[in-house]
């Protein structure tokens, strides 16, 4: 079999994903897809109302892939979205790579993590901006 039927007919997903690694092991309850309701403001802006999905994944491998996406609740048109990963070290510290639909990359490195979901997205969207930002 040549590589192009390889592309043309691609072998299945395997049905049972690997083994979570121990790198990952204390972050793995985030795995799974989260969803919810906000509410936004901006001085320059009226209120909006959105609704946020948030996806956490992995391979086996020492790396969480993470995916972000939010739309309007009246028409369901998307507003914002954004992918990255998040990198357990074997120290207990982590990096974080987070690619922006704008082209505005962040990079972080932390040593003293926060291990719960509402603390780890209120770092991400609040901290990294503050740190380390690329603008491609």
């Amino acid at each position: 079999m040549n590589q192009l039927q390889e592309l043309e007919n691609p072998r299945p997903i395997p049905a049972e994903s690997p083994p979570v690694h121990p790198f990952v092991a204390p972050l793995s309850y985030l795995l799974g897809t989260w969803r919810g309701q906000g509410e936004g403001e901006y001085p320059t802006i009226s209120s909006f109302r959105y609704g946020e999905e948030l996806r956490f994944s992995h391979s086996g491998k020492p790396v969480i892939a993470y995916t972000q996406k939010t739309w309007k609740l009246e028409s369901g048109a998307p507003m914002h979205a954004e992918s990255g990963y998040f990198r357990p070290k074997p120290d207990g510290s982590i990096e974080v790579v987070i690619a922006q639909s704008t082209g505005l990359v962040e990079v972080q490195v932390k040593s003293k993590f926060p291990l719960d979901l509402p603390k780890i997205m209120s770092y991400v969207s609040d901290s990294l901006i503050s740190e380390r930002n690329i603008q491609c």
